[in-house]
C-alpha cells in the first residue's frame, strides 16, 4: 500500500479471457493503459440470486495504486470522494465481532476528522446486515413480479377465451358441416382447444423476446450482469400453455356441444 504497487488480483471473467490456458501469475495486464502485475486469482463465487450473476466479473486493485492513477482521495468535499469501500477483517481469537465493528467505526471518523458530538458521516454496513437487505429486497420484488405476472395472465387469458368465444360464434356452421360430416366432439373440442394453446404460446414467446431484449439492453447500456437460464424460457412457455388450457376450454367445450342441426341453421 505505502509503494503504490500495480497489482492486480483477477475474478474468473476476466482469468478466463485473458488467460485461458496459461499461468496468469506474473504476467502483466493493462487497466486504464497502466500495466498491472497479476498476483493471483479469485476462484469461482457464486452470487446471490440471479441479480448477483457478475461475481466473477472483478480485478482487485490497491486503493493506493487507484488512488495515484484516478486521483479518488477520501475528503470531506463531495468531489472526488470515495463512495464505497469494502474492509475484508478477521478478529483476533477472543475478540467478539462487535468489537471489531466498534474499532472500525472509530478509524473512519478518526480518517473523517469527526469530533465526539459529531454523528457519523458514513454508513458500516455488515455482511450479515447486507445479507439481509438483500432477502427483503428479492423476498418483495418476487412477490410484485408474482403479482404483476398473475394480473397480466388473467387479463390476457380472459382475452383469449373472449377471442376463441368469438370464434366459435363466426365458426358455427363449419362446426355443424363437420359433425355432418363425421367429426367426433372429441375432435372439435381438441381443436378449439390447441388453438387456445397455440395463441398463448404465442403470446408467451413474444413475452420473452420482449422480456429478452429489454434485459439485453440493460445488460448492454449499464453493463450490469444479466441472467438467463434456459428453464426460464421454458416456464414461460409452460404457463403460457396452461393459460390457454384453462380459458380455452370453456369456448372448446360449447363448440364440441354445438347440435349440428341447429349449427347449420345458425345465419
Amino acid at each position: 500500500m505505502s509503494h503504490r504497487r500495480r497489482v492486480v488480483v483477477l475474478g474468473q471473467t476476466p482469468y478466463q479471457a485473458l488467460f485461458p490456458a496459461v499461468d496468469p501469475l506474473g504476467k502483466t495486464v493493462r487497466i486504464g493503459n497502466q500495466p498491472y502485475t497479476v498476483i493471483g486469482v479469485i476462484g469461482p463465487r457464486p452470487g446471490i440470486g440471479s441479480l448477483d450473476a457478475g461475481q466473477d466479473d472483478i480485478a482487485l486493485i490497491p486503493y493506493s495504486a487507484h488512488s495515484k492513477q484516478f486521483g479518488t482521495r477520501v475528503t470531506r468535499s463531495r468531489r472526488g470522494r470515495l463512495q464505497f469501500l469494502m474492509i475484508a477483517a478477521v478478529p483476533h481469537e477472543g475478540v467478539a465481532r462487535e468489537d471489531a465493528i466498534r474499532d472500525v467505526t472509530e478509524v473512519m471518523r478518526i480518517r473523517h476528522g469527526l469530533r465526539l458530538d459529531e454523528a457519523n458521516d458514513f454508513d458500516l454496513i455488515t455482511q450479515d446486515a447486507a445479507l439481509r437487505l438483500w432477502d427483503q429486497v428479492s423476498s418483495a420484488t418476487f412477490l410484485a413480479l408474482v403479482a404483476i405476472s398473475s394480473i397480466a395472465l388473467m387479463v390476457g387469458g380472459i382475452g383469449v377465451m373472449a377471442i376463441m368465444t368469438i370464434s366459435v360464434k363466426e365458426r358455427t356452421r363449419e362446426i355443424g358441416t363437420r359433425k355432418a360430416i363425421g367429426a367426433r366432439r372429441r375432435e372439435i373440442l381438441w381443436q378449439f382447444l390447441l388453438e387456445a394453446v397455440f395463441l398463448t404460446a404465442i403470446g408467451g414467446v413474444l413475452g420473452i423476446l420482449f422480456g429478452s431484449g429489454i434485459g439485453m439492453g440493460v445488460h448492454y447500456a449499464t453493463e450490469f450482469p444479466v441472467s438467463l437460464p434456459w428453464w426460464s424460457f421454458a416456464i414461460g412457455i409452460g404457463f403460457s400453455a396452461t393459460v390457454g388450457i384453462v380459458f380455452g376450454i370453456v369456448p372448446a367445450v360449447r363448440a364440441s356441444g354445438l347440435d349440428p342441426i341447429e349449427a347449420l341453421r345458425y345465419e
